[in-house]
Parts: structure tokens; C-alpha cells; sequence
């Protein structure tokens, strides 16, 4: 197991790494999505793309209860989850899983999202998962460490 990162410091080999994760970072900064249904929805990406870092920083920053937290993973059959929260997790699933007998995500599924998100929460969710398509590379590349928080996540 590692316990150091593998990169250090990614922003002193490219420095617009610091301005585009500022910019990222604003995809849901008017709050269009309550925090707790992103957190969720950065939790259950985080584990279905097996990242330790980014499931333990939702875990660890998310104003939620423990019983949610813990239920992301079974969220279709827990009772924990909002309309809204389910429709954001099944979208999330869809673009981080790979469907090899049809598209991510389904004109069913969309039209499901619609019921329970306005086109303008859509459109931010879809840059929240966009927002974590980001980070995902420097977590599973990058290996920052577990449960340190951000501004010192790679110095070792």
C-alpha cells in the first residue's frame, strides 16, 4: 500500500492545474444543488471508481448523516435518499460505468432525471460529474494521501 504520494505537487510541473480546479470548483457555487446531493453523488463516484482519497474526503467533509453516508453504496434499496438524490446517483452511475450493450445514459434514464431536476440542476450536475472527471486522474494517478486535507494532500 502506498503512503506517500506518487506525484508531488502536480501544479509545479503544470501550473494551470491550480486555475483549472479553481474554475471547476464553481461549477455549483450559486448552490443550484443542495451540497448534501453533491457530496452523495462525489461519494458513490469515488467508490464505483475504487479512489480511497476521494470516498474518505466525501466521507470526511459531508455534513450528512451516517446512516446516508453509509447507504450510498445501496442506495436503489435504502430509504435514506430523496427523489432528486436518487435521480442524481443513477445519473452519476451512468456516466462512470461503462455500458457495453447501450448507451450510459438512456433516454429513460434522462427523462426520469427531468421528473425530479430542472434543466438548469441537470446541467450543473452534469458539470459537478465533469468537476470529478477532473480530480479523478490526479487521485488514482497521483495517490494523494488519505484523509489529509487538501492544501497539504501532496507534500510528503
Amino acid at each position: 500500500m502506498i503512503t506517500t504520494p506518487r506525484i508531488e505537487n502536480p501544479a509545479q510541473h503544470l501550473p494551470v492545474v491550480g486555475e483549472i480546479a479553481a474554475a471547476v470548483n464553481k461549477v455549483n457555487a450559486e448552490g443550484v444543488l443542495p451540497q448534501a446531493l453533491v457530496t452523495l453523488v462525489q461519494l458513490r463516484v469515488g467508490q464505483l471508481v475504487g479512489s480511497s482519497y476521494v470516498t474518505a474526503r466525501q466521507i470526511q467533509e459531508a455534513e450528512d448523516t451516517p446512516e446516508r453516508l453509509g447507504a450510498v453504496a445501496t442506495w436503489r434499496t435504502a430509504p435514506y435518499f430523496t427523489d432528486a438524490e436518487r435521480a442524481a446517483l443513477a445519473l452519476a452511475e451512468a456516466v462512470h460505468t461503462p455500458n457495453p450493450t447501450g448507451p450510459r445514459v438512456s433516454d429513460e434514464l434522462f427523462e426520469e432525471a427531468r421528473q425530479h431536476l430542472s434543466d438548469r440542476e441537470l446541467v450543473v450536475l452534469t458539470g459537478v460529474l465533469g468537476q470529478i472527471g477532473y480530480f479523478l486522474p490526479l487521485a488514482l494517478i497521483g495517490s494523494p494521501k488519505v484523509g489529509v486535507p487538501l492544501a497539504e494532500q501532496w507534500t510528503k
